[in-house]
């Protein structure tokens, strides 16, 4: 299942789907910030999507809840930049800070990994992106 609150990328997921012919996917608008709908996966993937979020301990929270004992969390996203200065986004994150965070929410076996550098891909600034794994 796939999961956005921007009805474009839900509609650009599903004109993929049904381009590749995969039949066991499905796609569902919901905004976690607003509205939790009741969910149960083993694994969740947030790729780009923490920087968005205001309340990052309040979301993980949310996706701590729908997962099983040793369900997976996998995030993607930019390591702390302080070159990026935006209202609406974080600035990346910190592995330091992103690990006690998701200790606390009560995440365990927790690895973060910086995984790729890239110029001007985060706010037009070079940075870096991670990729973290944790399990309930």
């Amino acid at each position: 299942m796939l999961v956005d609150s921007s009805k474009q990328a839900l509609q650009d997921a599903t004109d993929k789907i049904l381009a590749r012919g995969i039949t066991n996917c499905e796609v569902l608008y919901s905004d976690f910030t607003e509205d939790m709908p009741e969910l149960k996966a083993d694994i969740v993937l947030l790729s780009l999507v923490l920087l968005h979020i205001p309340d990052t301990k309040l979301i993980l929270q949310k996706l701590f809840s729908i997962l099983p004992t040793d369900g997976q969390l996998l995030i993607v996203d930019f390591d702390k930049n302080d070159q990026v200065n935006h209202p609406k986004i974080h600035s990346g994150f910190s592995h330091n800070e992103l690990n006690s965070l998701l200790t606390e929410v009560g995440f365990t076996s927790i690895t973060c990994k910086t995984f790729y550098h890239g110029k001007q891909i985060f706010a037009n600034q070079d940075a870096s992106m991670f990729i973290a794994t944790c399990r309930k």
